[in-house]
């Protein structure tokens, strides 16, 4: 146990001060009015690097259609892929799946319930582990998610980097001191509810916060400056370039490979990624030995971790019928929308079937 044992001067007075605000100030959200362990895994893998009020239709929608580990794991991997469409991290869909599989084959279709054999399940790392053991099962294990790093930064006066190495070992090694016996699920909501809704990374609400008098940033009036966190990563360019291609009606369609850097499985307008728009252009027409019209019938920006995404959409034409796989297909407008497109791409479906009438006549 490391030395940050001694920085927290009454563990029970921290228990029940900040149990006491979360039975009073607590959210009403869906996921706290369940013990079901299959929703609440649910609930986490979607809450991971995703806000609250994002997840909540996508929560009820999910359970809706597959409302257990059977029913997920034995979907087809294109239906969860589009009840997810629109959170992003789509790698979280696939994991959530995966795990399903191993819930029923390898642990008679029941969530495990101790941190080794859960953190074998694909996508289940200490903080999920930590979550849904002690939510669902009551288990007293920690968890450390940004919120909890601002919080504990503020509270015990925790300067360097909190993500990584040492700093970041030491929030976990405060939270595993302060996991009470009782209510473990609760008191980590309630860390959590006090990041998202008063301990706020700009403008802290310190005046209504519970733990006013137990905070040393705030008492130092140093709240401002913490967490102090690691320079973020430069932001990367990628021009990325898609192709309209239409023939008696109907849109080619692609389906990413699971070789692809990013959102495998979901599809799109046939598209590549270049140095420059030009080039990217050119790796399509090449690969599908058709001719793009140089003039861009629309570009829709968006951003993934740190790669900001330039997307351009061409017409393209053909002089001789394609020569396509079978991840590939041609997809009348209107069925457009039961395939699963991921947020950029997204925006140029709505734009197509938005002008399809017009587009398709040209």
């Amino acid at each position: 146990m490391s030395k940050t044992k001694n920085v927290i001067p009454d563990p029970i007075l921290f228990q029940k001060t900040l149990l006491k605000w979360y039975d009073k100030a607590k959210r009403d959200l869906p996921w706290r009015r369940t013990s079901d362990p299959y929703s609440i895994f649910v609930s986490e893998m979607m809450l991971q690097q995703t806000q609250v009020k994002t997840v909540i239709p996508y929560y009820g929608r999910f359970l809706k259609e597959l409302p257990n580990w059977k029913t997920l794991a034995k979907a087809k991997e294109e239906k969860v892929l589009k009840l997810w469409e629109g959170l992003g991290y789509y790698r979280r869909a696939r994991n959530l799946q995966a795990a399903a599989r191993m819930v029923v084959q390898d642990f008679n279709d029941r969530l495990p319930d101790t941190l080794d054999e859960i953190q074998k399940l694909p996508g289940v790392g200490p903080y999920s582990a930590g979550a849904i053991l002690s939510i669902a099962f009551q288990k007293p294990h920690p968890l450390v998610d940004g919120n909890v790093i601002r919080v504990f930064s503020r509270i015990f006066l925790l300067r360097g980097n909190l993500k990584s190495g040492n700093g970041h070992q030491k929030v976990w090694d405060l939270a595993q001191q302060l996991i009470p016996q009782d209510r473990p699920g609760d008191f980590n909501q309630a860390l959590m509810e006090l990041g998202a809704t008063l301990c706020l990374s700009d403008n802290p609400q310190c005046l209504l916060c519970p733990m006013l008098n137990l905070c040393e940033a705030s008492q130092r009036g140093l709240q401002n400056e913490l967490p102090e966190m690691p320079k973020a990563a430069e932001t990367v360019e990628v021009p990325m370039a898609a192709l309209l291609i239409e023939n008696k009606g109907k849109i080619l369609l692609k389906k990413r490979s699971q070789d692809e850097k990013w959102l495998k499985g979901m599809w799109e307008f046939p598209s590549a990624e270049g140095k420059t728009h030009e080039e990217a252009l050119g790796k399509l027409e090449k690969h599908l030995k058709v001719t793009a019209h140089r003039k861009e019938l629309h570009a829709v920006r968006h951003q993934i971790t740190h790669h900001k995404i330039n997307l351009r959409l061409f017409r393209a034409a053909s002089t001789k019928p394609l020569k396509l796989s079978k991840d590939f297909q041609w997809v009348p407008p209107k069925k457009l929308t039961k395939f699963p497109f991921a947020s950029a791409q997204d925006k140029l479906r709505k734009w197509v079937l938005s002008t399809s009438d017009r587009l398709l006549k040209n």
